[in-house]
């Protein structure tokens, strides 16, 4: 388990001598950031408690549950993504990592079609000094547990924010060939979205539930076109195109 020393200028992680638990030393620290510079009213626009008008998923059958002895509820206010909405809670474990929470979420508010790494789960802390409270917001690293982050603060200390990236590329792929009805998709995606994770957006955009190995991208000319990599930035391509290059999908054959 985890424990924090707070401080008024933000939050000092101190892993605690637990030999009990090994998974927790696989988690990563969620970095410090300034209440005053993140949660201004541009920012978050809400207050710091939520109304509930939604129970989901606290019934189905998660399958990462079976792994970890340690289940609970997790409640996220998710009305900066989706304003019809004041919070959702899901059910988790303490092996249970904030980029699953976030697909998890994206998958409930029927978001499937956008891109997951423009969407960060934060952790809202209170604390107290001098008697008067002090509110720290942190960004969790992909790979953090909040479940256990949770766990190392009095109820009703903390809370869980999702919030989407502003830093989001508009990347033109032209897709006439997998939808001769459509001529284009504009996708916003992160500078870390790489070409394998573009063609599954593309492909739920289109409602094709193919395996995404069948198909690839290309950067055509118009004299030739070059399949792009899966694990290249699609985004580092799209920003060097010139005019009269273009970005398509289309079949590849698979060996």
């Amino acid at each position: 388990m985890l424990k924090y020393q707070v401080k008024s200028s933000g939050l000092t992680l101190r892993p605690a001598n637990r030999a009990s638990r090994t998974s927790s030393s696989n988690s990563s620290s969620p970095c410090s950031i300034s209440m005053h510079s993140l949660l201004d009213d541009t920012l978050l626009g809400i207050p710091t408690t939520s109304r509930s008008n939604s129970l989901l998923s606290l019934n189905s059958n998660d399958s990462n549950l079976s792994d970890a002895s340690d289940v609970g509820v997790l409640k996220v206010d998710t009305r900066s993504v989706k304003q019809c909405t004041d919070y959702k809670t899901i059910r988790v474990t303490n092996g249970t990592t904030a980029r699953h929470v976030v697909e998890k979420f994206l998958n409930t508010l029927k978001l499937t079609c956008r891109d997951a790494n423009l969407f960060d789960l934060w952790m809202e802390l209170t604390t107290r000094a001098s008697g008067a409270p002090v509110v720290t917001l942190l960004k969790l690293d992909p790979d953090a547990r909040p479940y256990e982050l949770q766990r190392c603060h009095p109820m009703g200390m903390s809370r869980f924010i999702l919030l989407q990236n502003p830093s989001g590329f508009l990347v033109r792929v032209h897709d006439h060939n997998i939808s001769p009805q459509s001529n284009y998709k504009s996708l916003l995606l992160s500078s870390q979205t790489t070409t394998i994770e573009a063609i599954h957006i593309v492909l739920s955009l289109n409602r094709k539930y193919d395996d995404a190995s069948k198909y690839g991208l290309f950067l055509a000319t118009p004299g030739a076109d070059a399949q792009i990599p899966d694990d290249v930035s699609l985004v580092s391509i799209a920003r060097l195109c010139q005019p009269d290059q273009k970005i398509i999908i289309r079949h590849v054959d698979v060996f």
